[in-house]
């Protein structure tokens, strides 16, 4: 028979009630099954964890990228809400000299032959004519904040910007987005050009 605790001088218990009625209503995880979930997840989480991490990365860049944009058309263009007094005040590089800039590096000097500038060549480099109060043109920038590298004319992921033009219309700028490459460059296998219109 199985073994009895006596809990008074009369009465005798079996123990076995107690231990099988604890077994099965208060049994846990073991250590093995916990390895084996910490595992799973494990291997779960190194195949899903990089992709979400280069998606946000690509946004963020996308999102910066968009913003530089913006503020270089402002730049180029003008910007035809800012008024001081009911006069408009928000003019642009376009506006100012009469044409876009022949290369993004005339948003920051008048003369592009001097200090960080001089190493930089294009098409019909030349020093800008001085800004004329009286006939209300000439450079008037510096349109953009110079940081030393040059930094404005380069997307976030380090591609230079160019004019997005179709038809010999210049319509705005681009950026090659994520892949670095232009739509119609060999090996781009995608269109993520990001364009911003004047």
């Amino acid at each position: 028979m199985g073994r009895c605790l006596s809990l008074t001088g009369e009465k005798k218990i079996s123990i076995m009630k107690f231990v099988s009625a604890r077994d099965s209503s208060g049994r846990g995880f073991t250590l093995v099954e916990l390895l084996v979930v910490i595992s799973v997840l494990g291997i779960l989480l190194a195949f899903f964890v990089p992709t979400m991490i280069s998606r946000v990365a690509t946004n963020a860049r996308r999102t910066a990228t968009l913003q530089e944009m913006n503020v270089l058309r402002e730049a180029i263009m003008g910007n035809p809400d800012l008024r001081v007094g009911g006069e408009a005040v928000g003019y642009g590089f376009k506006q100012d000299v009469g044409r876009l800039p022949r290369d993004l590096v005339e948003l920051a000097t008048r003369n592009p032959f001097e200090g960080i500038y001089a190493q930089r060549l294009y098409v019909g480099k030349e020093t800008l004519p001085a800004w004329d109060p009286y006939i209300q043109k000439g450079w008037n920038g510096p349109y953009i904040r110079e940081d030393g590298e040059m930094g404005y004319l380069y997307d976030a992921w380090g591609t230079e910007y160019r004019y997005w033009v179709e038809n010999n219309e210049t319509l705005g700028l681009m950026s090659a987005g994520p892949d670095g490459l232009f739509w119609g460059q060999p090996g781009a296998v995608k269109n993520d050009d990001i364009k911003v219109r004047f």
